[in-house]
């Protein structure tokens, strides 16, 4: 307070001095000087205007923002304002908030100051707009406010039926309307809608009806309109139900009387789901899909009738004449193998559209019997067979020639058996084999022939005994007259090669009883051990299938047993195979002994056969299967290429033996042994080869596919066989209640099923 009554005294006496004479008066330069020296001492707080000229107090500089934000009508820019008071911009920001916090209906809004006189005038201006409009966006009156959105939504949203009256929008919260402009709009669309008879797109409606996009969208369920939108978006489609309930009655109609419908048309009437559509216009119809068109189940079975006509009758059909002009080839096709039944794939065959009898078949077939023995007993005599077996065996890349045109062209390993066939240089006597695959099984007797097919680098080629004009000439009146010469060259075809294959069987008869001699015997056995250890390989790659589906610790114990069981046989016929050709006493007990034996052959032969020998003290199959190959070709035998078309022949054989041995079996334990792999191959559909130790795991797996009864059955049979086989004073008792089990045991074996899918 002292301070302040000193100030007081000294601007008295500033004024005094001002008010005085000239020669007391202080100069402008005195007083700049003695208001920054109070200005320096915290004693006075005064803002400078932009010139420097005038300075005014911070009350002061309040006081006239409020009377410009009032004078330019309740919004002012703070640039503007700042140049209107005369002030730099820093001191308008610095006091802005103190503004702010006393007046409480005052905005700042991007660089502007706003007051509630300003707002309430633009509510008033909205509301008028909405009035004469009808509908009002934020978006525009933000442009048109130069104000930002969500500011004017606050705003209309606080004055909503007080001084703003319409509605909000639920579906788009920044559009308000009136009751007026929405009764309006409903009653042009529902005027529209009512008016179509036929599917029109939502974008041609708009159009004439002059109603937004999104406001359509939003009312077309208050228009009670007779019909549907296809979807909520722009290319989206009104289908009247005057239209739908004439396109139900004509697909109804159409499907009733032909039994099929064509893609095209359904596409053309607006029907994009087929299957869905005609299921449930026809809950109680079977519909198929075809490649152009869909049909009922009625059709099949139209078809199913001439072809068990054309079964019994031993004749043939024509399935074009049958179906609709309407159905292309993909169609027939689809068709074809829906009716294709393993049963009556062994009653009927299908040449180019035509259903024939296989019976019709074997009657022509036989036609060309007497020329076909004849054919083949001159290929023999005129040596040409012979020609065809050397070429075979050779693995020539050229077709049948001559025996003097014939040029003998030995690769590596046709040395590598020479080499093996001289004393103590193991291998065999036998010509190594090409590459050579079984023909397709024949129905009837004729077995599969490795000598068929010659393995070229460029195509496989029939050996030809019988050509097309022999066959042509036998069966052509008998085919002409039963109305199939349109397809004559379709049946020539298909028999020939049976007749070829048959003719080669009675050729091969022919050089057996004549030609063949001890060399002969002594290949047949090389074949057969070949064939025998190819078995032995596929089956190690189906039961290697079925372990890869158990968990990983018995993984490895399956895999160990694996080669201590199949494995080792597969060496074990190798080795004795490699002792026997070259007049050697093999005695093959354990491993060390098998590596003794192979390291006293020729190198050749043991650097093929010493790794397959080694890879059984490894417990991992991929080592062995990875040089059997080469341990093969050192004894002249061939890897044949896997089939996997069949493999589910193997596996229905290998799950048929051991129904067998276990309906046979009396033994406890090998009945549980024999139960337990036939339950695997069943839900798996894969070979196991497991020993008795491993069982309890597997039983473990099996869990997921069997019944709580049957896993029940299971596990107390398999600790009763753990305790007959442990001994004690009770294996009396418990052998009589496995005895009385193992009837329960087989017929669960038995009556088991595969897992449907859904139970999978």
């Amino acid at each position: 307070m002292t301070e302040w009554e000193e100030v007081k005294r000294l601007a008295a006496d500033f004024q005094k001095v001002q008010l005085g004479s000239s020669t007391q008066r202080l100069s402008e330069r005195n007083c700049i000087e003695i208001i920054s020296w109070l200005r320096e001492k915290n004693m006075i707080d005064l803002i400078f205007s932009s010139d420097g000229k005038e300075c005014l107090t911070p009350d002061q500089l309040l006081r006239e923002m409020q009377d410009e934000i009032y004078g330019s009508g309740g919004r002012i820019d703070i640039v503007d304002l700042a140049k209107t008071i005369g002030v730099d911009l820093a001191h308008i920001n610095n006091h802005l908030n103190s503004l702010l916090k006393h007046q409480k209906n005052l905005h700042f809004i991007v660089g502007q100051l706003i007051d509630s006189t300003y707002i309430n005038k633009i509510v008033m201006e909205i509301n008028e707009k909405l009035t004469a409009q009808g509908q009002i966006n934020v978006n525009d009156l933000s442009i048109h406010y130069d104000l930002p959105g969500e500011f004017l939504q606050q705003i209309l949203e606080k004055n909503l039926n007080k001084s703003l009256f319409g509605k909000q929008d639920k579906n788009d919260p920044k559009v308000f309307f009136t009751e007026y402009f929405i009764a309006r709009n409903v009653a042009k669309m529902r005027g529209a809608l009512f008016g179509l008879t036929k599917p029109t797109p939502v974008a041609s409606i708009l159009y004439q009806i002059e109603v937004a996009e999104k406001l359509f969208f939003s009312l077309f369920d208050q228009t009670l309109a007779c019909g549907s939108l296809t979807s909520r978006l722009v290319g989206a489609q009104y289908i009247p139900d005057v239209h739908s309930k004439s396109v139900h009655k004509w697909v109804s109609d159409f499907f009733s009387q032909n039994s099929y419908l064509e893609y095209d048309t359904l596409k053309k009437l607006g029907i994009s789901d087929y299957e869905s559509y005609v299921k449930k216009l026809f809950k109680s119809e079977k519909i198929i899909l075809l490649d152009s068109c869909l049909i009922s189940n009625d059709l099949l079975d139209r078809l199913l009738d001439e072809v068990e006509d054309c079964i019994s009758s031993m004749t043939f059909t024509d399935v074009q004449s049958v179906l609709p002009s309407v159905f292309n080839e993909a169609d027939i096709s689809i068709l074809i193998e829906l009716i294709m039944t393993p049963q009556r794939k062994q009653q009927i065959i299908v040449l180019d559209n035509f259903i024939v009898s296989l019976t019709f078949i074997e009657k022509l077939t036989e036609l060309c019997k007497s020329v076909m023995e004849e054919k083949a007993n001159k290929c023999v005599e005129s040596g040409l067979y012979q020609e065809y077996k050397i070429k075979l065996q050779m693995g020539s890349q050229s077709k049948i020639l001559k025996s003097e045109d014939f040029e003998e062209k030995v690769d590596k390993r046709e040395e590598r058996r020479k080499k093996a066939a001289g004393g103590k240089s193991g291998g065999g006597t036998q010509g190594r084999e090409t590459k050579t695959k079984s023909t397709k099984k024949v129905k009837g007797n004729t077995k599969n022939l490795d000598t068929v097919i010659i393995d070229n680098s460029d195509s496989k080629q029939l050996f030809e005994i019988l050509t097309k004009e022999d066959v042509l000439n036998c069966i052509e009146n008998t085919v002409n007259n039963a109305g199939l010469d349109l397809i004559i060259e379709q049946i020539v075809e298909h028999i020939l090669e049976k007749l070829n294959l048959e003719a080669l069987k009675i050729a091969e008869n022919i050089y057996a009883t004549t030609v063949l001699d001890q060399t002969a015997n002594r290949r047949h056995t090389h074949n057969e051990l070949q064939q025998k250890l190819n078995n032995l390989i596929s089956d190690i790659r189906l039961f290697e299938k079925g372990i890869k589906l158990l968990p990983a610790d018995l993984q490895v114990q399956l895999y160990k047993y694996l080669l201590k069981s199949v494995c080792t046989d597969i060496v074990n016929e190798i080795l004795t195979y490699v002792a026997q050709e070259n007049n050697l006493t093999a005695n093959f007990t354990n491993n060390d002994q098998r590596i003794k034996f192979t390291n006293e052959l020729q190198p050749d032969i043991r650097n093929l056969l010493l790794p397959l020998v080694k890879a059984l003290s490894s417990k991992n199959i991929d080592d062995f299967m990875a040089v059997i190959d080469d341990a093969l070709g050192a004894c002249s035998m061939i890897l044949k290429k896997i089939d996997k078309k069949k493999d589910r022949v193997i596996v229905l054989n290998h799950k048929q033996k051991l129904l067998e041995q276990l309906n046979k079996c009396d033994d406890p334990a090998l009945v549980l042994h024999l139960a337990v792999l036939v339950i695997f191959t069943t839900a798996t559909q894969c070979m196991l080869h497991a020993s008795g130790r491993h069982l309890q795991q597997i039983l473990t797996y099996l869990k997921q596919y069997l019944t709580p009864e049957q896993i029940g059955e299971m596990t107390t049979y398999h600790d009763y066989v753990t305790l007959m086989l442990s001994g004690g004073s009770e294996e009396e008792n418990v052998r009589q209640k496995l005895k009385e089990m193992i009837p329960i045991i087989r017929n669960i074996a038995n009556e088991f099923k595969k897992p449907t899918s859904e139970k999978s």
